[in-house]
């Protein structure tokens, strides 16, 4: 919607900075950085699992269904072992967009304790 990822990220982080995933997994995004984690296959079982079980009890479902499928255009794109933050590339090549964003914070995998070289 035109919104640069840098203003959206200086927003979110304002409200809540300790959140996990602003620390570790947006900083990863805007780096491009798709962090090893959690495989996609192992996605596509859980939300299989959960959407089985909404219909089971006919619950809606609408976002998991959405967010299954999408995983699965991850999985068929990438492979089921890749990770799952490759699911941005796939919202990244849809929209036309790159969610890259240059500044100068330190991203979690490069930090150090303050004791090592």
């Amino acid at each position: 919607m035109g919104l640069e990822p840098d203003v959206w990220w200086r927003a979110i982080h304002a409200r809540r900075p300790t959140a996990f995933v602003l620390r570790h997994d947006v900083p990863s995004i805007f780096a491009g950085h798709y962090d090893p984690s959690f495989p996609i296959a192992l996605y596509l079982k859980d939300l299989s699992l959960v959407d089985e079980l909404t219909v089971e009890t006919e619950v809606r479902n609408e976002l998991t269904r959405a967010t299954l499928e999408r995983f699965k255009e991850a999985g068929a794109r990438y492979g089921a072992g890749a990770w799952e933050m490759t699911l941005c590339e796939v919202i990244e090549a849809a929209a036309g967009i790159s969610l890259r964003v240059a500044d100068d914070r330190v991203n979690p995998w490069e930090m150090r304790h303050p004791n090592e070289r």
